[in-house]
């Protein structure tokens, strides 16, 4: 094995985030090698690093490289690993990189949200994922997004009743939404 899938198969039993985001910071060839095993598709290497992205990149955003990102977005277009999208799409909420002309990410950020076996999780993400790389460039998706919500404002599960009242609170003084 190499020191990538060491470290996530140790990581995998002891699980402790505040204990492996300093050692990430620090290094660098480590962090680089981690984020990599993202592409792999051997279980459980993409499944821990994506999960380690999430809060790796949520408490430093900046140390995010070009790489990283175009990597995650190559994997989240290809990858059917539910656990994967989920991470992924999390990861790249608060990416310092602009993916708003990337109407394949669009177009799959919207596909969960209309896919009735996505988890609510992965749903969720796609949205804060459209809300902070793609409404600001634009607006007008604010009506397909309405139209999207009314449906899911009638899902059977409780989390996605509230997302959908939530996202209408959030939104409805929204120039696009009426």
């Amino acid at each position: 094995m190499n020191a990538a899938r060491d470290f996530l198969t140790e990581f995998k039993s002891i699980r402790n985030f505040a204990e492996i985001v300093p050692v990430l910071v620090k290094d660098e060839e480590l962090r680089t090698s981690i984020f990599a095993e993202i592409e792999s598709e051997e279980y459980p290497f993409p499944e821990y690093a994506s999960w380690i992205a999430v809060h790796f990149f949520d408490k430093h955003p900046n140390l995010m490289t070009q790489n990283q990102f175009d990597s995650m977005i190559s994997v989240l277009l290809k990858t059917s690993n539910h656990s994967v999208q989920r991470n992924l799409t999390n990861a790249l909420v608060n990416a310092p990189f602009d993916c708003s002309e990337n109407g394949e990410v669009l177009d799959l950020l919207i596909d969960f949200l209309h896919q009735s076996e996505a988890l609510p999780a992965l749903k969720y993400h796609a949205l804060r994922m459209i809300e902070k790389h793609f409404l600001p460039a634009y607006p007008e998706l604010m009506r397909e997004l309405k139209t999207l919500f009314e449906v899911i404002s009638n899902h059977p599960k409780k989390s996605m009743q509230s997302m959908a009242r939530n996202f209408d609170k959030k939104y409805r003084k929204h120039p696009f939404y009426n």
